[in-house]
């Protein structure tokens, strides 16, 4: 009698389940974009508002929420209602590195969502701007080594992925820098360019053009392998800095407690859509590089890396700029 009472049970909950899946969505769907527009989220979010708007039926539209270096938007996000209607664009910054930096974190990052799918990996590169006169790393380390504290190094916002680059290779190369940070890595580039300060740990999408165009010098790229967008800017680990990989990633989110079938949806259609050649092609283009994980994966990794932050953060002594 149990074992058919659980097979009623089980067979309930999956005719829920397909409900839930066939009647979403039935209004219009935000996606919340915690950072700045004009950077790789940005062009990331657009992207898949298309796809899941043309698969699904329904509009999804792309809503900035900046500030406070992600946590406004992915807070808002993770106390909204489990519905499928209020999605995220998260990264790494706000969901694994503030929890871990902060003395009082504002939320756990992990437990207030459910990880729909990872798109995106993007490593983060050493540029400077003009204000440098300096060829390669080398040169670079042995400026900052004479002129301790000189030197000005941007990021795209205190507690991010480019922060902690900038936090780890000031580590392994034992030299100081001064840490400026911005409310994004649009700004941050522009700054660079215009002389405003001296270098930067940004994500190669977003430097790529200027580095191509002669406005910024890719030194390193904190990454296994060469970025296929930037071949000729060698890695740490070709120019002696061992163990360093650091940067980004991007995924969409919904709050926890949402629906696995909705979730299911979802990430299909934006499997669907990024599994297609010329939807690759033009995201690679653009400096991003594809790293597509399913639900079940996108949780496993966010686990795995927050266990890695706790160790970079004792290692390097990072703390965390109010």
């Amino acid at each position: 009698m149990k074992r058919i009472l659980q097979l009623i049970l089980a067979l309930s909950m999956l005719a829920s389940f397909a409900s839930a899946a066939q009647s979403y969505p039935t209004k219009p769907v935000r996606i919340i974009v915690p950072y700045p527009p004009g950077g790789p989220v940005d062009t990331l979010a657009r992207e898949l508002a298309a796809a899941t708007s043309t698969a699904l039926g329904q509009p999804f539209l792309v809503e900035p929420r900046p500030g406070a270096n992600g946590v406004l938007g992915t807070s808002f996000v993770a106390g909204a209602a489990p519905d499928g209607y209020t999605l995220l664009l998260g990264a790494v910054g706000a969901h694994i590195n503030v929890p871990a930096l902060s003395a009082k974190p504002p939320y756990d990052g992990i437990k207030e969502f459910a990880p729909i799918v990872m798109t995106i990996i993007a490593p983060n590169v050493l540029v400077t701007g003009p204000n440098l006169k300096v060829g390669n790393l080398q040169q670079f380390i042995d400026l900052a080594k004479a002129k301790a504290g000189a030197i000005t190094i941007a990021s795209a916002g205190s507690g991010g992925s480019t922060h902690i680059a900038g936090e780890i290779f000031q580590d392994k190369a034992r030299v100081k820098l001064t840490h400026v940070p911005y409310k994004g890595g649009a700004p941050a580039a522009t700054d660079l360019v215009g002389g405003h300060v001296d270098s930067a740990f940004l994500g190669v999408s977003l430097v790529m053009p200027h580095v191509k165009a002669g406005r910024m010098r890719g030194l390193a790229v904190a990454s296994k392998a060469r970025s296929q967008s930037m071949p000729d800017v060698p890695t740490f680990e070709e120019l002696g800095i061992r163990d360093f990989v650091a940067g980004t990633w991007y995924g969409l989110l919904a709050p926890a407690g949402t629906s696995p079938a909705i979730v299911q949806s979802i990430y299909s259609a934006v499997a669907r859509h990024i599994g297609q050649a010329s939807v690759r092609a033009r995201l690679e283009g653009a400096g991003l590089e594809i790293f597509l994980l399913d639900p079940s994966a996108f949780l496993a990794f966010m686990h795995e890396q927050k266990s890695d932050m706790a160790k970079v953060i004792k290692s390097a002594g990072i703390k965390l700029e109010q």
